[in-house]
């Protein structure tokens, strides 16, 4: 099973090592909710899908946490930019990275663990 990679144009990488399970990537539906004052409930609708991508990782070397970095500061640029995210299955999505800042910290091995958060564009 092949790892993760994001892929943008020209540029791409691909994590050294595969995300941990349990693999998280739930469907959400967009319907607001709202009580009144006697506690009725509203729901609206908006008729719109997202699917979000929760990329946990443990155990993620330098040259990994580097690559990332510079995917978020300067490829994606946070969620400004969309990309193909290629999963363990070698389906491709296009999707945008959630995170403003590196979720990924450095544990007391030396390797970073953290929880990277995509959303598909639908």
């Amino acid at each position: 099973m092949p790892n993760v990679t994001f892929t943008k144009g020209g540029d791409s990488f691909t994590f050294s090592k595969g995300r941990e399970y349990p693999v998280r990537d739930p469907v959400k539906v967009n319907v607001i909710t709202d009580f009144s004052e006697s506690r009725r409930l509203y729901a609206y609708d908006k008729d719109v899908a997202e699917q979000f991508f929760y990329l946990v990782y443990k155990g993620l070397s330098q040259t990994d946490y580097d690559n990332f970095e510079d995917w978020l500061q300067n490829i994606a640029v946070g969620p400004k930019n969309t990309f193909t995210y290629t999963d363990e299955d070698s389906a491709n999505h296009t999707v945008r990275l959630m995170d403003t800042e590196n979720p990924l910290q450095r544990d007391f091995h030396g390797q970073y663990s953290g929880t990277i958060t995509l959303r598909k564009e639908i």
